[in-house]
């Protein structure tokens, strides 16, 4: 398409065709429109670059299979049990072929402008398409994030983030420092534990939950108490969703396995990191377990400093929504299993 050609014509453009843009295509497909003909779904990357294809080999959820699928379609296998990334990334493909949706893959999303007849014209890398409605479903998990004294970390062996850990191999032998005690970098050391000397940074302290209470799967217990579904927006809300929830084994299993317990990184200088009890210790390899950053880079500033506010994944602009950020609406937003509820909140407004 020419830059000069008019916007393609669609009701409904979803950006994204992970779990989230795949939540969004069945919920329309509830209130009766058509893959293709009725809305479309973008993706920068392709089939096989999704998030959960780029994840570590080991990786597993900390929800179980029956808590770990979308709307109107199980994860095949046990469902006690606690999928691997393989896994969820071969129940989305099946999902997507279930749908009868075919993204455009390698189409990246880059500037979302509204018109004065309503509508909104979307530009991607692939040219320009109007849409009544538009939904950014790329997740909170786009973008690695890394703390400012990163930049001043060169170690000799490897340096990287856990998006780009897969194993073991890729580090020499030698100390490893892994920063961040949240569920990542918690699975990520434990692996490590096995092959390398490993120590571990931890950030501020985090509640910690078994994957069972009393024989009972934790996510039962979440449900049962309702803490899924407690509003983002709300006194409780706010409390809970301010710290990551540990699930499974912690810290104190770490130092069972050998890890070195630290304070907060707090500096970097090469291959030496500074640690908040003032120590300064050297490693040949660091992997940072410092989270994400959401890939709403290229909505409008009215929308982007809205977070946290939104509510059902609409925002001030109307037709562009916010679908599978954490927290969005509560708990499950960023879930496999709660995202599609939120999925339908947005089409019965995109439909009515």
């Amino acid at each position: 398409m020419s830059p000069t050609s008019p916007p393609e014509s669609l009701p409904v453009a979803i950006v994204g065709a992970g779990q989230a843009g795949l939540a969004m295509s069945h919920a329309l497909l509830e209130r009766g429109l058509r893959p293709a003909e009725d809305f479309v779904v973008l993706d920068a990357g392709s089939a096989q670059t999704l998030s959960w294809r780029r994840r570590w080999d080991s990786l597993t959820l900390f929800t179980p299979a029956w808590h770990s699928h979308l709307p109107g379609l199980r994860m095949p296998g046990a469902q006690r049990r606690y999928p691997s990334s393989k896994d969820v990334a071969d129940y989305l493909d099946l999902y997507r072929a279930s749908l009868g949706v075919e993204p455009k893959w390698d189409t990246r999303a880059i500037s979302v402008h509204p018109q004065r007849d309503d509508s909104l014209v979307l530009q991607t890398s692939t040219g320009s398409l109007r849409a009544r409605a538009v939904v950014a479903a790329t997740g909170p998990f786009a973008i690695p994030q890394y703390p400012g004294f990163a930049n001043d970390t060169a170690v000799d062996g490897a340096n990287l983030h856990s998006d780009a850990y897969r194993n073991p191999d890729q580090l020499p032998r030698g100390p490893v420092l892994v920063v961040g005690s949240g569920n990542t970098g918690i699975q990520i050391a434990r692996e490590l534990s096995a092959h390398r000397c490993v120590s571990i940074a931890q950030g501020s302290p985090q509640p910690r939950l078994p994957h069972r209470l009393l024989g009972v799967d934790l996510f039962r217990w979440l449900q049962l108490t309702g803490v899924l579904s407690v509003p983002s927006n709300g006194r409780i809300g706010r409390r809970i969703s301010s710290r990551e929830l540990v699930v499974g084994p912690g810290m104190v299993d770490l130092a069972s396995r050998g890890v070195h317990l630290l304070p907060r990184a707090v500096d970097g200088n090469r291959d030496r990191i500074s640690f908040a009890d003032g120590v300064e210790r050297r490693f040949e390899s660091v992997i940072w377990a410092t989270g994400y950053r959401n890939g709403f880079g290229w909505l409008p500033e009215a929308v982007v400093g809205a977070d946290g506010t939104l509510e059902d994944g609409r925002t001030p602009i109307a037709g562009l929504y916010v679908l599978g950020d954490s927290w969005l609406r509560n708990r499950g937003s960023a879930l496999l299993g709660g995202v599609g509820a939120d999925a339908r909140l947005i089409a019965r407004h995109i439909v009515p």
